[in-house]
């Protein structure tokens, strides 16, 4: 079984147009300047889901200040989770500090969304300790649902949409939100490698997808996080369309992990997190979807 827990679909409206849209968000305007930037749609995920074996994927579209704009990919990918229920759960992606985003992130929990993100601090400019992350946080926490944050390493070369977001603000979020299921993308921003920390190995529900890790890290990087004691925090994260799973699930072979190790990074965690938020076509569920605000 193979899970990618993170992976951005838009709707034709902007995968035909990202530049008029980028003139409506500076953040997202920065992610269409990224060397070889493409905007899918869900249609085009599914064919490469099924010519790269991939059994799952999670869902978002990309988080505009503009609530409406959010509120219309959220539709969208909502659309799609119906559509194929048994293949994608979706988020909701939204900036906490914008106006409606409370309602929002309300409303879509009610659509049978597994949770928020992929939420972009540095790139909207809010604080992750700040009221209105807080009350989303508070929401999916007592919801049963998950958070996908946005954060990366400070360190190495620069690229478009990279912040000034990374482990200490993970770390800190974790702290201020106990018993919400995290997941913290791009490795945490390189948090995973304090777990020789008891502090850090210690987090409850704090989790790391792999997005971008073949553009920053070589390989053996888990086999750092297995040394560690982090691989069953470790989740295949595409940032689809950014890297194909294909590369992942290339670059995971190649790593020296044994086949049950990769079979855990590639599946195995997420469907501990995710899996209950997919459902069967035959009308039973996996583990039953969750299709109102608890």
């Amino acid at each position: 079984m193979i899970i990618d827990c993170h992976a951005h679909v838009v709707p034709p409206e902007i995968a035909g147009d990202p530049a008029f849209f980028a003139e409506r968000d500076p953040h997202f305007a920065l992610l269409t300047k990224t060397k070889n930037a493409s905007f899918l749609t869900g249609e085009d995920l599914i064919r490469d889901m099924e010519a790269h074996g991939v059994h799952k994927s999670v869902i978002s579209g990309f988080a505009f200040k503009d609530t409406g704009i959010s509120r219309m990919q959220n539709d969208y990918a909502a659309h799609l989770m119906r559509s194929y229920p048994d293949k994608i759960a979706f988020m909701a992606v939204l900036d906490p500090e914008s106006p409606g985003a409370l309602a929002e992130a309300e409303r879509c929990l009610s659509l049978g969304a597994c949770g928020v993100g992929e939420i972009f601090p540095a790139g909207h400019g809010f604080d992750l300790l700040g009221k209105g992350m807080k009350r989303v946080a508070g929401l999916c926490r007592e919801a049963g649902r998950v958070v996908l944050i946005h954060v990366n390493e400070l360190v190495g070369h620069d690229y478009p949409g990279k912040g000034d977001v990374g482990p200490l603000g993970a770390y800190r979020f974790s702290l201020e939100n106990p018993g919400l299921t995290t997941v913290f993308a791009h490795l945490g921003g390189g948090l995973p490698f304090y777990a020789s920390m008891p502090e850090i190995r210690g987090l409850e529900h704090v989790y790391y997808d792999s997005a971008a890790q073949p553009l920053l890290y070589k390989p053996d990087v888990y086999l750092a996080l297995k040394a560690l004691g982090m691989l069953d925090k470790i989740m295949l994260g595409s940032d689809y369309p950014l890297v194909t799973c294909k590369r992942y699930i290339r670059e995971v072979a190649s790593s020296g992990l044994t086949k049950k190790e990769q079979e855990m990074i590639l599946g195995e965690n997420a469907e501990g997190v995710f899996g209950k938020f997919f459902r069967c076509r035959t009308g039973g569920n996996t583990s039953s979807r969750q299709n109102t605000v608890e």
